[in-house]
């Protein structure tokens, strides 16, 4: 991941434990990152101390300052005037420009959250994680010929269009549901949707282990296509199951 979508993905608190990892690391080894992302906190912090003391002493103090700059400034013309000398240019403190870029910031986070909707494609892409291998880890020297094995490696590694035809293989043959389930999420990765969602519907039928992540794969896939209709209905059913991901998916429903 890039080191921009990394630091943005850590302000709005999103990011999922390898992606946490990668953050520490970077914070570790990389002085420019860890500077930006220094910085990015402050403003972030001076943005949403409206109600803090501090803060409010601060603004005062500039606007004072600002206030007495004016002050000079006029004297300075009306003598000047005498003189008939052009006017001087105004000068406001440093800090008083530093106040009111971060109060500009604010008005126009605010504006431009209040007033714009969010992109479920960029939902989607800030979201959407395959889910891991848990129903048949690959463990060092086991790496067979064997289909499943196969299959579930190829998932493992992130070789998603190689996987597919395995589980294909595998669900027609013997008819275990968590291959619909993990043939679905290579799709979504693959940017297939349409051809996931009726693989996660028909999951949805079934009774295993897996089958109560499929409501929250099903939004996904509706979310990378752009149906927010669609996504929300599945967002709430995860959220009334109360079980996997009902937080993430409550959030959710709050941005679209």
């Amino acid at each position: 991941m890039d080191k921009e979508t990394l630091l943005e993905k850590y302000l709005q608190d999103k990011l999922n434990e390898p992606e946490w990892q990668e953050f520490n690391d970077l914070l570790k080894s990389d002085p420019d990152f860890r500077a930006e992302a220094e910085f990015q906190m402050d403003v972030r912090r001076a943005i949403t101390t409206e109600e803090d003391e501090n803060f409010m002493n601060i603004l005062a103090d500039f606007e004072t300052e600002a206030r007495v700059a004016e002050q000079r400034t006029a004297s300075t013309e009306e003598q000047t005037e005498a003189h008939r000398e052009a006017p001087k240019t105004k000068s406001f403190p440093k800090k008083w420009l530093v106040a009111a870029s971060i109060a500009l910031l604010a008005g126009l986070t605010y504006f431009f959250t209040a007033n714009q909707t969010a992109n479920p494609h960029d939902l989607f892409t800030e979201n959407f994680v395959p889910y891991r291998n848990v129903t048949h880890p690959i463990t060092r020297g086991e790496e067979t010929n064997d289909a499943k094995n196969q299959a579930f490696l190829a998932y493992s590694k992130g070789n998603y269009q190689e996987a597919l035809p395995l589980f294909t293989a595998l669900y027609t043959s013997a008819k275990e549901p968590y291959y619909l389930f993990y043939k679905a999420n290579a799709l979504i990765q693959l940017n297939r949707a349409e051809e996931a969602i009726p693989l996660l519907q028909e999951h949805l039928q079934t009774d295993d282990s897996l089958t109560d992540k499929s409501t929250w794969y099903l939004a996904m896939a509706y979310l990378q296509l752009e149906d927010t209709k669609k996504a929300k209905e599945a967002l709430k059913k995860v959220v009334e199951m109360n079980t996997y991901k009902a937080k993430e998916a409550k959030q959710l429903l709050e941005e679209l």
